[in-house]
C-alpha cells in the first residue's frame, strides 16, 4: 500500500506543478500594466522669429480629480510630466491643475476599451483620446502626441503653460 501511494504522489506531481504555476496573484498583473495619460509639459516662448519648445519644470503642483477627493499630485517639487489615470465608467475625465497661483481645468473626452488579457490578469481598460480642452489661466494650449492610452510609458500629451 505504502509504495501505491508513492507511485500515485509521484505521477500526480507534474500535474500539481503545473496546477500551482497556473494561478499567479491578481495583483502582479495590475502593477506590472499600469494604464493611464502621460502629460508632459512645456513653455511656448518666441524667441525672434523661431519658436522654441523648452520642457517645464514646475516648483509647486497640485493636480486634483474634478467631483471627487482625490489629489494626485499636491504640491509637488520639479514636476516635468504627470501621469493621470482615466476613468472607466464614463468617457469624461477632469482634472484640476494649479501652480504658481494659476487654476486651470483640463477635461478629457475619451473613449474606453475593454482587454481581456488572461483568467489571472482579467481585461484592462484601454483608452483613445477623442479631445482636450481646458479653462482657465495656467494652460496655454494642449497638443496630442498619442491618442491610444495602452500602458504609462509613452508621452501622450504635451501642455503649454503660461509661467
Amino acid at each position: 500500500m505504502p509504495v501505491v501511494r508513492f507511485k500515485l504522489f509521484i505521477l500526480s506531481l507534474p500535474l500539481l506543478c503545473w496546477l500551482m504555476s497556473a494561478c499567479s496573484p491578481d495583483t502582479e498583473c495590475r502593477t506590472a500594466n499600469n494604464i493611464g495619460m502621460q502629460v508632459v509639459f512645456a513653455l511656448d516662448s518666441m524667441r525672434g522669429d523661431t519658436a522654441l519648445v523648452s520642457f517645464s519644470r514646475f516648483d509647486s503642483l497640485t493636480v486634483q480629480g474634478v467631483g471627487n477627493d482625490s489629489v494626485l499630485y499636491d504640491n509637488q517639487k520639479a514636476v516635468s510630466s504627470i501621469f493621470l489615470p482615466l476613468r472607466t465608467d464614463t468617457n469624461l475625465t477632469s482634472y484640476a491643475l494649479s501652480a504658481y497661483n494659476r487654476r486651470d481645468t483640463l477635461y478629457i473626452s475619451h473613449d474606453n476599451n475593454q482587454v481581456f488579457v488572461s483568467l489571472a490578469c482579467g481585461c484592462f481598460v484601454f483608452h483613445t483620446l477623442n479631445s482636450l480642452n481646458n479653462r482657465g489661466g495656467l494652460i496655454d494650449s494642449i497638443e496630442m502626441l498619442n491618442a491610444t492610452i495602452e500602458n504609462y510609458k509613452q508621452d501622450n500629451v504635451r501642455l503649454y503653460v503660461h509661467l
